[in-house]
């Protein structure tokens, strides 16, 4: 008889190796084992890891089992493996934002997310691939190269967080952090089929993420959360819950209200993403979800120059920047030289943000979520930073701006500070996954995960699907383990 899928220690999502830990149908070691073996085999394939922490990994993991055999439990993650993005800190672990600049940099403490887990009883594996400085949508960079996506090794598998969505996909992490300032968790877990939560502004501390904002920047960053990929809703939902202290449960919500817009003025979408939109729309109302198409209360495609000036004084880091960001305060302060110059212009830009999330708040007061397009198209085919990318639109092919074909549908949530998750559909014409996002209030991060899942269970997708072109090698397992008494995916 065939080994089934649920036998496999790294086809579980966080959940299910949690219960399994604990129920001591799994020990934490034999999980640990199969992620590390999982790491080797595939990764030279993908790059999606970059530091592995094998050694300390394992002995935590032992640690972790004399623990349970005390009756001892650390937290909700006891004994299960977690993958951070190569731009947090981590104490003792390599830790380089993709940037030469800190190539060596092995810091003495963890971020403040990092030590929030470790204190949940999870244990680090590993960091993951990004772009250099956070600052691109496909995962490169000049210490670790390119990530490749976990469906097909000739596309990107998007940025900056690229390398953990690839990890997640692939079966090496159940469970990773990466970094979000235009669509750094969204794209990448669009482009990989996994599931990713965008924070609202300010839930989680950003302490010790990379590029320390504090060295080149004194304006605070309104746009860069912190959040979880993972194989499922309620690994994005326990996951919250250990960062912020919320706790999720309580009487089943009421059913939600379900804003949708798949059509905007001017932002394109492939037809791909467009056919996968109305399967998904016609599968809701079939299910008797309330759902209602609208149109959106602003053209969020015209909010670019808005997020793109904000980037530029918040965000932006010299390194990447160079000679463009002296240019551009150059050219803030001759946009109003008698009405404060930059910092006048950086004011009012503050002021127009403020007034698009009242307005965006005012919107969603009629609804519980609003769903969207994660992206305008599928994953491409990897290029040069800044190159157009073909988009084939109601069946005539154009070439969009790399951004706009990218982060064209996730930059304005970041400028609007709201929460999104995203939920991975299946692959269209060309077997490339796509996905929708779901977005929150402000602040109402517990509610949208609660709407979220309820979309994915009425769309049939709340767990995560292994790549079916990397089946053969996702059903060889690594280890030989008994069939745990817990629920697999």
């Amino acid at each position: 008889m065939g080994r089934s899928r649920t036998d496999i220690p790294t086809s579980y999502d966080a959940v299910s190796l949690a219960e399994a830990i604990r129920a001591r149908a799994l020990s934490s070691e034999q999980v640990i084992a199969a992620h590390l073996e999982r790491i080797e085999s595939l990764n030279g394939r993908f790059n999606a890891l970059v530091t592995v922490d094998q050694e300390r990994a394992l002995r935590s993991a032992r640690e972790a089992d004399a623990e349970l055999r005390e009756g001892r439990v650390r937290g909700p993650l006891h004994g299960v493996p977690v993958t951070i993005k190569d731009a947090l800190l981590t104490a003792g672990l390599r830790t380089t934002a993709g940037h030469p600049k800190y190539a060596q940099l092995v810091p003495d403490a963890d971020a403040w997310v990092v030590d929030k887990l470790k204190a949940a009883g999870a244990i680090v594996i590993g960091k993951t691939n990004c772009a250099a400085l956070c600052s691109d949508v496909q995962t490169t960079n000049k210490v670790f190269g390119v990530t490749s996506n976990p469906w097909s090794v000739d596309r990107t598998a998007g940025g900056s967080s690229g390398g953990e969505a690839a990890a997640v996909a692939l079966g090496m992490s159940p469970l990773g952090i990466g970094s979000d300032t235009a669509g750094s968790i969204r794209l990448p877990s669009s482009y990989c089929g996994v599931f990713g939560l965008k924070t609202s502004i300010g839930k989680i501390p950003r302490a010790g993420h990379v590029p320390l904002h504090d060295e080149t920047h004194a304006r605070p960053d309104s746009l860069t959360v912190i959040g979880p990929i993972a194989r499922s809703i309620r690994d994005l939902t326990l996951c919250y819950e250990v960062l912020t202290g919320e706790s999720t449960t309580g009487a089943p919500p009421a059913p939600p209200r379900i804003f949708w817009t798949q059509d905007f003025t001017t932002q394109v979408i492939d037809d791909e993403v467009a056919r996968a939109l109305d399967e998904t729309f016609s599968a809701l109302t079939r299910a008797g979800a309330d759902v209602k198409k609208v149109a959106p209360p602003f053209p969020l495609e015209k909010l670019f120059s808005t997020y793109m000036r904000l980037y530029m004084f918040e965000f932006a880091p010299e390194d990447i920047s160079g000679a463009l960001l002296p240019l551009f305060f150059v050219s803030e302060a001759m946009r109003s030289p008698f009405r404060g110059g930059a910092r006048g212009s950086y004011e009012r830009l503050k002021r127009e943000q403020s007034a698009l999330k009242r307005t965006m708040d005012e919107f969603l007061q009629a609804c519980d979520c609003w769903v969207l397009p994660a992206t305008p198209s599928a994953a491409f085919v990897h290029r040069k930073t800044g190159r157009g990318i073909p988009v084939t639109s109601r069946g005539r092919t154009k070439k969009l701006s790399y951004w706009e074909a990218s982060v064209g549908l996730t930059y304005p949530f970041s400028l609007l500070g709201n929460p999104s998750v995203v939920i991975p559909l299946a692959g269209g014409k060309e077997g490339m996954p796509l996905g929708i996002q779901v977005v929150g209030r402000l602040g109402e991060d517990r509610k949208l995960l609660s709407a979220a899942e309820h979309v994915a269970r009425k769309i049939g997708g709340a767990c995560w699907d292994p790549p079916a072109r990397l089946g053969s090698l996702l059903e060889r397992p690594p280890l030989a383990v008994s069939t745990p008494q817990a629920t697999g995916i």
